[in-house]
């Protein structure tokens, strides 16, 4: 499989980051409204190896949109190139909200401080691993 197309799936799939940096979050995400998502930086491992860049170096899409009523993750670049990978677990905590799935055969999570919006996702497989640090804000 092309790592770029692995790599874009796992990241839909995985779920999020946002268009604000945590400083500019005015109030507390609630978890009741939909979320965009903005990949900040990524570090993708393969046994023995890895590698750090921003979404693009690894075929990422760079904004993930959270539609919390549907309890899907999408990521669209462009009209034609929709991607959507379902949150089979939507956690809400005083501190933090935690979406997870799988999907192609691999696990996903992605963990969201209320706080800040400040967000880290992960995604796991047998061939490479993905941590992807982000932000992100209700819409």
């Amino acid at each position: 499989m092309h790592f770029g197309t692995l790599a874009r799936s796992l990241v839909i799939a995985l779920g999020l980051s946002t268009l604000f940096s945590p400083a500019a979050s005015a109030a507390a995400i609630s978890g009741k409204t939909d979320l965009v998502c903005a990949s900040v930086d990524v570090v993708a491992c393969t046994q023995g190896n890895c590698l750090q860049g921003q979404a693009h170096t690894f075929d990422m899409p760079n904004f993930l949109f959270v539609d919390v009523k549907q309890r899907v993750v999408r990521a669209k670049e462009q009209e034609s190139d929709k991607i959507e990978s379902p949150i089979k677990s939507f956690e809400v905590t005083e501190e933090a909200i935690i979406l997870q799935g799988f999907e192609n055969h691999r696990s996903w999570s992605l963990g969201i401080e209320r706080a800040t919006g400040a967000m880290t996702m992960s995604s796991t497989g047998a061939a490479v691993s993905f941590i992807v640090f982000g932000n992100c804000t209700e819409y």
